[in-house]
């Protein structure tokens, strides 16, 4: 595992765990914008191993992006990472099962998931596609007070990772 991948991670689960999911009664959303579809794929698993390592068990993470990527050698597709058909990937991550989407490009833009409180974005943003991808958030979220969804819900956190890179 790569230091930006654990880096990232940790920032990821531990300020996700500690400040934004107990948020709408604990059905709190975030969003990670990875640079590439290698990115999602490996900070999926960079993802999976330090939640796993840290004993956390109730964060998991799903992937966002078209297609197939080769990582490392290994062929790899959301659906295979996921374990279910990418069409489901909307509903499934609606479900309380699952608290984190790693997205690369695909639901950048265009997705409306109102439980989304946070987002950490990984990639250099500009232009209209910054506006469209930060409005994400932008939702309100049904059987919650429009103060708790501007004041909180909307919480926005984007973690700009350029140091490393």
């Amino acid at each position: 595992m790569l230091l930006k991948e654990t880096t990232v991670n940790e920032v990821v689960s531990k300020k996700f765990r500690t400040t934004v999911m107990h948020e709408l009664n604990g059905q709190a959303k975030a969003m990670v914008v990875t640079e590439s579809r290698a990115g999602a794929v490996r900070y999926r698993q960079a993802f999976e191993q330090y939640t796993r390592e840290k004993g956390y068990t109730n964060i998991k993470a799903l992937v966002a992006f078209s297609g197939k990527v080769s990582v490392d050698g290994t062929d790899y597709s959301e659906s295979g990472l996921n374990g279910f058909s990418e069409k489901n990937l909307p509903s499934e991550f609606n479900k309380d099962e699952y608290q984190v989407l790693l997205v690369a490009d695909k639901y950048q833009t265009g997705f409306d998931q109102p439980k989304l409180c946070a987002m950490y974005v990984l990639k250099k943003l500009k232009g209209i596609n910054a506006v469209r991808t930060l409005s994400r958030l932008n939702r309100i979220c049904p059987h919650f007070s429009c103060e708790l969804n501007l004041g909180i819900c909307f919480c926005l956190i984007i973690y700009a990772f350029f140091a490393l890179t």
